[in-house]
């Protein structure tokens, strides 16, 4: 199953990610409620969305260990001239084993409205490394923007 789920995820990057979702394994699920807001081109911090409906933090189901406090976004901004939104991760693997990462990040209007999502990976991140992915929407992004977390995969490299 592992190699379909990775298959999944690089058919997502270069699909845009905006229609993909990966198995609905409730192991590998994690929602969060920190949403971050987009930075304007000019690089001057914008109001926050207000939460979405159902933005309640989940509880993590079980043996989900701490997967969703690998994956911080520090930035969220739209681009200029496309006018997509995309996310910058910092994954920080700190389980005791090499793994791989698929994170899901969901785009939303000022209004805490889905306006599309975006996903990033990276494999083989040895414990206590570090790696900076982007997570790229295609929707257009007008107004305030904020981006979220919404799914962490963590799974270790075989």
């Amino acid at each position: 199953m592992r190699p379909i789920t990775l298959a999944l995820a690089a058919a997502c990057l270069l699909a845009g990610a905006v229609a993909c979702e990966p198995p609905a394994d409730s192991s590998t699920r994690k929602s969060t409620a920190a949403a971050v807001p987009a930075q304007p081109a000019t690089g001057a911090p914008s109001a926050a969305a207000p939460p979405a409906a159902g933005d309640a933090a989940a509880p993590a189901p079980a043996g989900d260990g701490d997967k969703a406090k690998d994956v911080e976004i520090t930035k969220c901004s739209v681009d200029p001239t496309l006018h997509w939104p995309s996310a910058e991760l910092t994954i920080t693997n700190h389980s005791s084993k090499a793994s791989n990462y698929m994170v899901q990040v969901e785009f939303l209007d000022g209004a805490g409205t889905r306006i599309g999502e975006g996903m990033a990976a990276t494999n083989g991140l040895a414990p206590n490394q570090k790696s900076v992915q982007k997570a790229q929407g295609t929707s257009t992004a007008a107004g305030k923007t904020s981006c979220r977390l919404i799914e962490v995969t963590r799974y270790a490299t075989p």
